[in-house]
């Protein structure tokens, strides 16, 4: 309960409705998120307009393909931009025949996505763009100002696409929000206010960031489909861990879920598992151990999950590289470790001590078990 209600609240922050009728968004989020943060930094460098907004097409290209109620989300934010920029450069034009020329480009946007919303609710508002557009010119051809236009016009092409595609959404932000910052930037860049283009792309980064939808759950380690059984080695009754190479995680993320096969374990264990560090030595150093301990039943064989959800304190988090390893508190009787099974690729690796092994910054000195796997299989969330 506690989750959804901080997510209404980001939401009610940022001017979300909960419930958007669907998501779009070509690409991926992160690489939306790095053409962003690279826009972001172009406009700290005093960048020409002409190259801003040669960057800002092709990240809408990149970002903005997919349909969004039959349209192209991109075409309608590219033609509507468009409208705007020209707009703003013939109010900055040195003499009537420039800007006059940027009417003409404005209207020309217009007539493409005249074209594109036949059909379609949208016709209407496009229609009323050029019902707009038209004062405009005859203000350009006058010779005479025509801001409070221009404005009423931004104003306009965003309240349509607020109403068309509002509910919609493009890599999780409102599509209205994508298409505001977006043609704030080009606006503003003509205007000669730099800033205000980097506050605009700097807005639409933290949209991004914060409402990107989550990254799927990446599974690793074993398939769990060898035969469980023990591993042919004797071990002191004192803390043990053991680990394969397939036990690294792949991603920066929360690990979710453990699961292990085992096969007919002679007494009860109480599991838990860490997350460790490769120190470049062979070595490893101990990161973070669950707690309390997931008891494993004698003669319980099969597969068992165990979720992090209800530890006593947040875990796991890891880094890429990291290892997951399955410990124990060690035990006198022989055969207790039944999680492993024959396989020629592998090698298991295996710690054991006295005292507190699994806490914190202890490291470990592995031993290898060739020809042997160890049966856990992780979920991570990634970050």
């Amino acid at each position: 309960m506690r989750a959804r209600l901080t997510a209404v609240v980001v939401m009610a922050v940022l001017g979300i409705a909960p419930g958007s009728a669907s998501a779009a968004g070509s690409g991926t989020a992160d690489e939306l998120e790095a053409s962003l943060g690279a826009l972001v930094s172009q406009l700290g460098s005093g960048p020409s307009p002409s190259a801003v907004h040669a960057s800002k097409a092709k990240l809408i290209a990149a970002a903005f393909t997919d349909e969004v109620k039959g349209v192209p989300a991109a075409r309608v934010i590219t033609d509507l931009d468009c409208v705007s920029r020209s707009v703003q450069q013939a109010r900055g034009a040195k003499s009537k025949a420039a800007a006059k020329r940027r009417i003409a480009a404005a209207k020309a946007c217009r007539a493409d996505l005249a074209k594109l919303a036949a059909g379609t609710a949208l016709a209407g508002d496009v229609k009323g763009i050029a019902t707009r557009l038209s004062p405009i010119a005859a203000r350009v051809s006058a010779g005479r100002v025509f801001g409070a236009m221009a404005t009423a016009l931004r104003k306009y092409q965003s309240s349509a696409v607020a109403k068309r595609f509002g509910g919609e959404t493009l890599h999780g932000v409102p599509f209205a929000q994508v298409y505001d910052d977006i043609e704030c930037v080009d606006v503003k860049v003509e205007a000669g206010r730099a800033s205000g283009a980097a506050s605009c792309a700097k807005r639409l980064l933290r949209r991004a960031k914060t409402l990107a939808p989550a990254k799927e759950p990446i599974t690793f380690g074993s398939d769990l489909s060898g035969t469980a059984v023990a591993l042919p080695a004797a071990f002191d009754p004192e803390d043990t861990e053991f680990w394969t190479s397939a036990l690294t995680v792949p991603v920066d993320g929360t690990i979710t879920t453990f699961r292990l096969k085992t096969g007919d374990s002679p007494v009860d264990l109480p599991l838990r598992f860490s997350v460790v560090r490769p120190n470049g030595d062979g070595t490893v150093t101990v990161i973070t151990t669950t707690n309390p301990v997931y008891p494993l039943q004698a003669h319980d064989a099969g597969v068992h999950t165990y979720s992090t959800s209800a530890l006593s304190f947040a875990c796991c988090k890891a880094k890429k590289g990291d290892i997951v390893t399955i410990d124990n508190s060690g035990t006198t009787t022989r055969d207790a470790y039944v999680w492993f099974a024959a396989a020629p690729a592998f090698t298991t690796f295996s710690h054991t001590s006295n005292g507190l092994s699994q806490n914190a910054g202890v490291v470990w000195t592995p031993i290898e078990h060739p020809g042997y796997e160890t049966l856990v299989q992780v979920v991570v969330q990634p970050d």
